[in-house]
């Protein structure tokens, strides 16, 4: 079982925080799944859910967010402004994805060179750049950067768990006490008199805090480790506990195991996958994920016939509106919106390969897709909806 709440899960929600475990919103909720930039797509889901343009809604509803907000999407700068808003205003949520850690590391990575400012060719057949808006200023990207680095990597309540990708028992207990000696550190910062600063102080332009001090403290963990292994180790072990040692990149990104055979997947040929940790699941919550490229089937199956740019569907033979695993049940909410890239490159409509973007309606246990279908969830493991 995941090691309990402890009492920082019950801090106020005002102000700025950089605990990476932080108290889910209680009440009517709706999570939304993987965003990925499409923002008419958003904007679209958002109507049909009943909110506002302040992230209001008539029966006090509110947003959450399950992290990779921006990427391969043609225009991540508006979902980036529209969520922060909503977030920033007490009406939202989110956790942080494995996209908005990979800004905050300043990789590029597939799909994000707009925030450098950069055109790219994304789609897999290298047919021709896909529309992205570029990042309007560096004003903006620091502003963006100061916002992803202030959020949380994992929201709880009793019921629920939101995380982008995944949760285990180590990973979970690293991140409490994480949080718990970050709280410590902090009552002492403020028991102690301000210091003035020297006006000859330049401006700190590189985000600190929150999710990256917590990251890069796990890197070096692991990097130490890793120095002291035998040189009989393979490249694929020191890859497994490069991902699977950081409990920051198992939340974010999920733990991963050896593949079976060579793949190509996020611009790149791949020896490791992700692995189904939610069949050893145990905790008690029902947990919420994005990350995983879960669809529906296409409404025109021999339409995409042999086009699969998003890998092998890792919860194949579950049904596309099932909660899986042990437990009190992972529900994935990714419903590979951030394909549509390539529906477009190909002049397909979209939705043509299974995608869209849902939101899970709580308590009602329904979901809602952009498009205006309603999909009861199902729970085939005790055979209950």
């Amino acid at each position: 079982h995941l090691p309990p709440p402890t009492s920082q899960t019950s801090m106020s929600l005002s102000g700025p925080k950089k605990t990476l475990i932080r108290p889910l919103f209680e009440g009517k909720i709706d999570i939304i799944g993987d965003v990925h930039g499409e923002a008419g797509t958003l904007t679209t889901l958002l109507d049909r859910l009943g909110y506002d343009g302040s992230g209001k809604h008539p029966e006090g509803r509110r947003l959450v967010f399950v992290g990779d907000l921006v990427d391969r999407g043609p225009n991540s700068v508006a979902v980036v402004d529209v969520v922060r808003k909503f977030v920033e205003a007490g009406n939202a949520q989110m956790v942080l994805g494995n996209h908005e850690l990979n800004l905050l590391r300043g990789k590029h990575k597939h799909g994000n060179h707009w925030f450098y400012g950069e055109t790219e060719v994304i789609r897999k057949d290298g047919g021709g750049i896909s529309f992205q808006v570029l990042a309007p200023s560096e004003d903006w990207k620091q502003s963006t950067l100061e916002f992803f680095s202030r959020q949380p990597i994992v929201l709880e309540r009793s019921d629920y768990v939101v995380v982008h990708a995944a949760i285990d028992e180590n990973s979970m207990q690293c991140l409490r006490d994480w949080d718990s000696k970050l709280e410590k550190t902090e009552s002492s910062k403020m028991s102690k008199p301000p210091q003035k600063k020297s006006k000859h102080e330049l401006p700190l332009k590189k985000t600190t805090g929150g999710v990256m001090d917590a990251f890069n403290h796990y890197v070096k963990i692991v990097n130490e480790k890793i120095k002291k292994l035998p040189s009989s180790t393979t490249y694929v072990q020191r890859e497994l506990m490069i991902q699977n040692e950081n409990p920051v990149k198992v939340a974010m990104s999920g733990s991963e195991e050896k593949a079976e055979k060579k793949y190509f997947a996020g611009g790149k040929w791949r020896l490791v996958q992700r692995s189904k940790w939610w069949k050893s699941y145990k905790g008690d919550a029902c947990v919420v994920i994005g990350h995983y490229w879960r669809r529906f089937a296409p409404p025109d199956e021999k339409l995409v016939a042999g086009f699969n740019p998003s890998g092998t569907n890792p919860f194949e033979g579950s049904g596309d509106f099932s909660v899986v695993g042990g437990g009190g049940g992972v529900m994935c909410v990714d419903y590979s919106v951030g394909i549509r890239y390539e529906e477009r490159g190909k002049g397909w409509k979209p939705g043509s390969m299974g995608t869209g973007l849902a939101a899970l309606r709580l308590p009602e246990r329904v979901l809602i897709f952009n498009d205006g279908r309603i999909e009861k969830i199902k729970d085939e493991r005790t055979c209950k909806t």
